[in-house]
């Protein structure tokens, strides 16, 4: 059931911003009572919060599922940049991302779900740096030490991912950016291990 109320509460909320869809239209859409909804979700913030988790996850899984390959690690740092940008940039998730963005302005509780993506997404991210990172070549850094990595991957998703996300946030085209990934990643990635590179030596 709760599966049904998101997808149909997604559907409406892009079709027509959250505050222009009401419970009971979810509801009906859903084929579940308002009861049902509200037992689930206190308001429809949560329910938004809850759509924003569940999209999350669905790009976590996607990019995951994917073995970063390469002899050296840069070489797998680009295809686990790659892989993340090739889900987040799917045209269905932009158009998620710009309507939380869009929303957050009128329903400022919203900016807690950005964090808490925010906060998941390192996290993840983190997990995955961890198992590409596990070589000799990547000991030689502190920034990839465990007590470093949650925050060595916030710098990585701000410097390798953020860029073209928000790009496509901003209007463009999320199918043109998909065809930039490749070379835009490849860029990122050597300045960010450069970057490591100068943390270890204080340069």
């Amino acid at each position: 059931m709760d599966e049904k109320i998101l997808s149909a509460a997604r559907e409406l909320f892009l079709a027509r911003g959250l505050a222009g869809v009401s419970v009971e239209e979810i509801a009906r859409l859903a084929r579940a009572s308002k009861g049902t909804i509200y037992a689930r979700f206190s308001t429809k913030e949560a329910l938004f919060a809850a759509i924003a988790m569940r999209n999350a996850e669905k790009v976590r899984e996607g990019y995951e599922s994917a073995v970063p390959s390469g002899d050296t690690l840069e070489e797998r740092l680009t295809v686990l940049g790659s892989e993340i940008l090739k889900h987040v940039l799917d045209a269905d998730s932009v158009d998620f991302i710009r309507l939380a963005a869009t929303e957050a302005r009128r329903f400022p509780d919203l900016a807690k779900v950005e964090r808490m993506m925010r906060e998941r997404g390192a996290h993840h991210a983190a997990t995955v740096l961890k198992d590409v990172t596990r070589s000799k070549q990547g000991r030689a850094y502190a920034a990839f030490a465990p007590e470093r990595l949650t925050k060595t991957a916030q710098f990585f998703l701000d410097l390798v991912v953020a860029p073209l996300v928000m790009r496509a946030v901003f209007g463009e085209d999320p199918k043109r950016l998909r065809g930039q990934i490749r070379g835009h990643v490849a860029e990122s990635v050597s300045f960010f291990l450069k970057a490591c590179r100068s943390d270890e030596t204080g340069r």
